[in-house]
């Protein structure tokens, strides 16, 4: 336990000091929130509720994505590369134990993000909300960011192709999952294919607390799904590599 924590928090401070993690997952969402709300305007009605508290979600996923998918996985290829992975199989943490440290960085990490980017709206956009809704939607962008964190950790394993491939998945899944813009306005082919990705399953339900609606199961099982998927591929290839290195 000692050296999960010790592996978190020397985890956490080196992603603290990485310009690259303030620029890409908290400064391109607050940027690209500006951008939005002031282009379309803050009380465009939008799915039952307006549009400046619909983007402020739409940006607090899009940063948690960010950061999971292509901030998190650069570094664990960074580390495989440089050996720092083998080193730690000679010290007290565990393989698992090292992809728990990672997984607790970055759910850390995604607690940051969301309440930036909540602040942000608050005070710039005036966005107001009853506490208990403040809570529901901030708790479920978090817990829901988890199987991000899992993808995260299988791009890592992709080793010199993580940098690329995590920001094409980046770009991608918000594009597909309706963050830039409401899936509404993509063709309808693109609109079936968005309701399957795990980005549009994070913040629909955000979407619907915002409306004061409840939160479609659908969309608790397909992220969970996409979680186990993640974890296992991950696992999957953590095995064979560990044999190859051992033979």
């Amino acid at each position: 336990m000692r050296a999960l924590w010790s592996q978190w928090k020397a985890d956490l401070l080196r992603t603290i000091r990485d310009r690259r993690f303030f620029f890409l997952t908290l400064g391109m969402p607050i940027a690209f929130y500006f951008i939005f709300i002031n282009e379309i305007g803050t009380k465009v009605a939008i799915d039952g509720t307006y549009w400046s508290e619909y983007f402020m979600v739409s940006m607090a996923a899009f940063g948690v994505v960010g950061s999971s998918v292509n901030t998190l996985s650069v570094r664990l290829a960074t580390e495989r590369k440089s050996g720092w992975v083998r080193f730690l199989r000679t010290t007290p943490l565990s393989s698992v134990g090292y992809a728990l440290a990672k997984v607790f960085t970055q759910l850390t990490l995604s607690l940051l993000i969301i309440l930036v980017v909540f602040i942000v709206a608050g005070f710039s956009q005036h966005v107001t909300m009853p506490l208990v809704r403040w809570i529901e939607v901030f708790l479920w962008l978090w817990i829901g960011s988890l199987p991000f964190a899992a993808l995260g950790v299988l791009i890592g394993m992709a080793g010199n192709a993580a940098q690329v491939l995590g920001t094409l998945v980046y770009l991608v899944l918000s594009m597909l999952g309706g963050l830039w813009t409401p899936i509404q306005a993509l063709p309808k082919v693109m609109q079936e294919i968005a309701k399957w990705t795990p980005t549009y399953r994070l913040a629909k339900p955000a979407w619907e607390l915002l409306a004061g609606q409840s939160i479609q199961w659908m969309s608790v099982l397909i992220l969970l799904i996409y979680a186990v998927l993640f974890v296992a591929l991950a696992a999957i290839i953590e095995r064979k590599i560990d044999i190859k290195t051992e033979g």
